[in-house]
């Protein structure tokens, strides 16, 4: 059977993610979704799937493949037009509705994507994503008459709701619950006096994040923040060559943070006050240390009051390659980090799994998850988070930065052409039992004074090792040991 779905969704271009493939898949979707435990169909009605897209010049074509798709298979289409994949999570946890993403988050603009999600809001993983697959290779997806065809409902409103929990809720540490009650009643100005530049590399957070920081008191220059579909000022991936403009513009306003966001706003990239470059993982530190200190006003506010429903600090669950940094922030506070597959469906997964008692979840690329609100990354949250931070503790995010754990990463790609994942699978079956060793995706080997992993690229044919130490030397010796160990693989 063909694989289609990756790390997270379906990505291609439209030589191969055409319009009829988009069709047949997402009515594929559908009917997974209308057969699985969590759909609860009442009444007869049919199936209803949210549906927004991106600034992509393909948007609309690809909207009215997805519609067809959901329609032929007699699901009902909920259009949100272009929003925040971040948004349209919140949305379906909220309404227990299944999701459909039309965006290639952070790739270049003649890439086509979808992200499915299931009704709580959790992306689905490439694993989930072999039920749909079968189903479309065996063309057994739904087909509806003519006669029961649902109408395509169209939600002008859902995007305000994600801004009301966001502005009030969200930002004062509330829970997902508290947000829906009190989201319009806040009308303070939190972030008074912040100077902020933001940029929106012309994507969904154009909508939000503009508009809600001046709203919430800061003082905001935006750059990029007009919706385009070619990316014409910049590259959508927030990385640090991408965003020199970014850095430039904060030095010369004499700003406070500078924001960058990717093309649906599940990424995060932060630059200080001095025009430095905040790496992915140090952004998710600063969060995770945000959350710990949010759940630890809690506990000290529900003494005497409700203590047996007191919230518990919970864990951190990341990818086998994000920094040590996090482990340390989390041994800070007495917890501990959960390690998953690559990915942030199986972040999210992992949080929601029955029982689980985690704290945040996040990848060292500045995709983090506040559990409270929804179970996506939320970049655009996160820098509301990080923001009100600054404010509160009256801190410059140089600070902050210095702050974190010292630790230093060297990173190498390795040709390695089409056979590079069973060169990763034997070098996994003879690291498996060693005590040091995760080989849940790819291999990590952990030391005391640091760690290396090498994973092949789902996209390139490339193996990525990488090494982190307290010192570059004895990071670049963890890279060099690895790099022993797949030359020894035969």
């Amino acid at each position: 059977m063909a694989r289609y779905f990756g790390t997270n969704g379906i990505r291609g271009t439209l030589s191969s993610v055409t319009p009829d493939f988009i069709a047949k898949m997402c009515a594929s979707f559908a009917t997974w979704a209308k057969r699985t435990r969590n759909y609860k169909n009442s009444g007869g009605d049919p199936l209803r799937v949210l549906v927004a897209r991106d600034t992509r010049t393909t948007g609309e074509m690809v909207e009215g493949a997805v519609v067809s798709g959901l329609l032929w298979a007699g699901a009902q289409p909920v259009l949100l037009g272009i929003m925040p994949s971040p948004g349209v999570e919140f949305l379906g946890k909220k309404r227990r509705l299944p999701s459909i993403i039309i965006t290639s988050s952070h790739n270049p603009p003649e890439w086509v994507a979808l992200k499915f999600n299931d009704d709580r809001g959790v992306a689905l993983t490439k694993e989930r994503g072999e039920e749909i697959e079968q189903i479309y290779e065996e063309g057994l997806w739904d087909k509806t008459s003519w006669d029961k065809i649902p109408p395509v409902e169209r939600d002008y409103n859902a995007i305000n709701e994600y801004i009301s929990v966001l502005r009030s809720g969200c930002i004062a540490q509330h829970s997902f619950e508290e947000c829906e009650g009190i989201h319009n009643q806040d009308k303070s100005k939190p972030l008074e006096g912040l100077r902020v530049v933001i940029d929106c590399g012309n994507g969904t957070a154009g909508r939000v994040a503009p508009g809600l920081f001046k709203e919430l008191g800061a003082k905001v220059i935006t750059l990029n923040a007009q919706e385009d579909g070619f990316f014409p000022g910049r590259n959508s991936e927030p990385t640090e060559q991408n965003v020199q403009d970014l850095i430039k513009a904060v030095k010369a306003v004499g700003a406070d943070v500078g924001i960058a966001y990717d093309g649906d706003g599940d990424r995060l990239a932060l630059v200080d006050e001095k025009g430095n470059y905040v790496l992915g993982d140090k952004v998710f530190a600063i969060a995770v240390d945000i959350r710990y200190g949010e759940l630890e006003r809690k506990r000290a506010a529900m003494v005497g009051n409700d203590t047996k429903n007191l919230p518990g600090h919970g864990d951190i669950v990341t990818t086998v390659a994000t920094s040590n940094i996090i482990r340390e922030i989390a041994a800070r506070h007495g917890a501990n980090v959960k390690y998953v597959v690559v990915g942030a469906p199986y972040i999210a997964e992992e949080m929601e799994r029955e029982g689980a008692n985690y704290a945040m979840g996040g990848e060292e690329v500045g995709g983090i998850i506040w559990p409270d609100v929804h179970p996506g990354k939320d970049a655009i949250l996160s820098s509301l988070k990080i923001a009100l931070m600054l404010v509160q503790q009256k801190k410059k995010l140089s600070e902050v930065v210095d702050s974190l754990p010292k630790l230093f990463n060297v990173k190498e790609k390795i040709e390695a052409g089409p056979e590079r994942f069973e060169k990763i699978n034997r070098l996994q079956e003879k690291m498996r039992g060693l005590g040091n060793a995760i080989v849940i995706d790819g291999v990590r080997l952990d030391f005391d004074d640091g760690w290396c992993i090498a994973r092949a690229s789902g996209t390139e044919n490339f193996i990525r090792v990488f090494g982190e130490a307290k010192s570059e030397k004895r990071a670049k010796e963890l890279v060099d040991l690895m790099k022993k160990e797949l030359d020894n693989i035969k």
